[in-house]
């Protein structure tokens, strides 16, 4: 069943001709925005993991929705039915879904400076400020590195010859520390000098032997060096 304002909740916008009240429709409008946020990043976490930072942020979602709605209970507004735990899909990659997050941000802080000036009462303009802030300040900004790791991390495994998508598959938590490590470096590799091809080439199992064999060669030196001196 649609809600009765089902073409202002889909515009996002304001119509001053419609028969409820314009803090009537903004309340409504920002909280069935956020509903969609919700279920999207929901929707990515069951998809990909509890990852960071779909996992924190969709909490931070239901965040809002309950401020919203509580506005709507002091308000006596009724709040939108949500359609979107059905209705909404995912893209097929996680650096899809990073882009796809991005703009759903940047569109949330235009709406609720679209929205802000036609809001009379103090209560709801001060939560929709928050809110605000908070998608500017931390949700934006999340989404915004999560891309540009994802990115990077496409661009490491192509130089490879490995596929795209084959970017995220999982080899275990040390080894995976060490292939974001190998990310970040890669783009720096030149400034090593001599080692800078070999890095380049390396996959984080290798690097990963390598590292455990070269410990374990410090630790035998360490060993022979400490019994030298007890000696």
């Amino acid at each position: 069943m649609p809600n009765y304002d089902e073409a202002i909740l889909r515009s996002r916008r304001l119509n001053p001709n419609a028969p409820f009240p314009i803090l009537h429709q903004a309340v409504r409008i920002a909280l069935y925005d956020e509903y969609a946020a919700r279920a999207f990043y929901g929707k990515v976490v069951e998809a990909f993991g509890p990852h960071r930072p779909f996992a924190n942020i969709v909490r931070a979602e239901q965040r809002h929705v309950d401020a919203l709605s509580r506005q709507c209970e002091r308000l006596g507004i009724p709040r939108p039915l949500d359609p979107f735990p059905t209705q909404t899909e995912i893209e097929p990659t996680w650096r899809a879904n990073c882009e796809r997050a991005v703009v759903g941000e940047i569109a949330n802080i235009r709406l609720y400076h679209y929205l802000l000036p036609h809001v009379v009462d103090p209560q709801v303009g001060n939560v929709m400020l928050n809110l605000q802030a908070a998608s500017l300040n931390n949700h934006l900004p999340a989404f915004q590195e999560a891309l540009a790791e994802a990115m990077a991390q496409e661009r490491y495994h192509t130089e490879r010859g490995i596929p795209p998508q084959q970017a995220y598959e999982q080899h275990g938590p040390l080894a995976d520390l060490v292939e974001k490590a190998l990310v970040h470096l890669s783009p720096h590799a030149g400034p090593i000098g001599l080692f800078s091809p070999l890095l380049r080439r390396t996959t984080p199992s290798m690097l990963l032997g390598l590292a455990a064999g070269g410990a374990g060669v410090y630790f035998y030196r360490n060993r022979l060096a400490r019994n030298k001196q007890e000696n």
